[in-house]
């Protein structure tokens, strides 16, 4: 139980790092006079030193196990949190940024790897909806708290809120992240992931991954802008927009076990790619109808938030099945390419955005459309149901 705990409470950090701290950008931008550009470069800078970060972090974790590379990498982020906290210019900013991806890369590729080495993949994809329920329920108050804090404290309240709650994360590793899985002959070369970049199924699962979640992600970095600069939206009304998608997410993670154990992975996936399906014609309509009302969009968003549930879910244990003994660095290409894909995603967005919603909505129906062509490419050449999850040898815990 404290073991899960201590993941979810991870896995929140992980999130919270934007989530919290999306609410500033419109602050940001007032205290260093930046551009779009320049404000959403805060988030490419952190994510693309994640992203490097997360290759080296993946070798780390399958050689001396997750613990300890857990634990230097929360050391790391508390550094980038305090350099964040007490930067007096733009460039200090990003450096401390900088340093907050590098730390994050590892509680965010490994500690599921914690839960994956202990269980079997039918009970992860029951303790991924519940991680991820709760996870995104602490995030859909996120946003909200982030426009508080930002109102009565600015923007370096919300890295205050980021350093306090890595130190709980670091504190709680050290006491009960087991010292798991070693395997002293995994090198730290990069010719370890050959494995991995071989695979075409691994492609094929990483990329359907990647682009089930970008939609969400090009939204929640644009939001701000479009909200509250251009719709008009106050800032003490944007945390519950965004807030609302979180909580929908949530919601649909803690039933995902129920309604898989009822109706089954298939159903329950395909169901859920006809709700994006909805999701993409929809938010193209309203993207060519230049649609301004922030209820609308907000709506339209929450059929993606409903619609990538089961797919995260049921696709994601079955990934790490597919290199037993390197899940570590599964995990660590996954999150790595799913950074890069983001910040590339997030700086055209913005480079793009001409204060409407029709070249951000145009965007993500895109991203829609290719994660559906790589969700056919991984269906018809893997027999992705076929497998008896719940009798794939597992490595345990030491």
């Amino acid at each position: 139980m404290f073991l899960i705990l201590t993941i979810l409470i991870m896995e929140i950090l992980g999130g919270a790092e934007i989530d919290i701290f999306v609410p500033s950008f419109p602050d940001l931008q007032k205290t260093f006079n930046l551009s779009p550009f320049m404000v959403e470069l805060t988030l490419g800078v952190n994510l693309t030193a994640h992203c490097v970060t997360s290759l080296l972090v993946g070798n780390l974790g399958d050689k001396f196990g997750r613990r300890p590379v857990i634990i230097w990498g929360l050391c790391i982020f508390i550094v980038g949190c305090i350099a964040c906290i007490f930067s007096t210019n733009y460039w200090q900013l990003l450096m401390g940024r900088f340093l907050q991806g590098i730390g994050i890369s590892a509680p965010v590729v490994l500690s599921y790897i914690v839960l994956a080495d202990k269980y079997s993949t039918e009970k992860q994809q029951q303790l991924m909806g519940a991680l991820n329920g709760a996870l995104t329920l602490g995030m859909a108050f996120a946003p909200v708290v982030g426009s508080y804090v930002n109102m009565f404290f600015h923007w370096q309240g919300n890295f205050v809120l980021l350093l306090l709650l890595s130190v709980v994360c670091l504190v709680l590793g050290f006491v009960f992240l087991p010292k798991g899985v070693k395997n002293p002959h995994v090198s730290l070369s990069l010719k370890e992931y050959k494995p991995v970049l071989h695979s075409r199924e691994a492609f094929y699962y990483i990329s359907t991954l990647i682009l089930l979640l970008q939609a969400y992600w090009v939204f929640i970095g644009m939001s701000p802008i479009l909200y509250m600069e251009d719709l008009g939206v106050s800032l003490r009304d944007f945390g519950f927009y965004q807030g609302a998608l979180a909580i929908i997410f949530s919601i649909g993670s803690f039933s995902s076990g129920v309604f898989l154990r009822k109706f089954g992975q298939k159903r329950c996936f395909f169901f859920s790619v006809g709700i994006l399906g909805v999701f993409t014609f929809g938010m193209f309509l309203i993207s060519f109808l230049k649609v301004t009302n922030p209820n609308i969009i907000t709506a339209v968003m929450l059929l993606q938030s409903i619609g990538v549930t089961m797919p995260i879910n049921i696709l994601w244990p079955l990934m790490l099945e597919i290199l037993p003994n390197g899940k570590g660095r599964l995990a660590a290409v996954t999150v790595a390419s799913r950074l890069i894909v983001t910040a590339l995603c997030l700086q055209t967005a913005s480079y793009l955005y001409d204060g409407t919603l029709r070249s951000l909505g145009l965007s993500i129906g895109i991203l829609m459309i290719l994660n559906f062509i790589t969700g056919y490419k991984l269906f018809q050449n893997y027999r992705v149901f076929d497998k008896k999850v719940d009798e794939i040898p597992q490595e345990r815990v030491g």
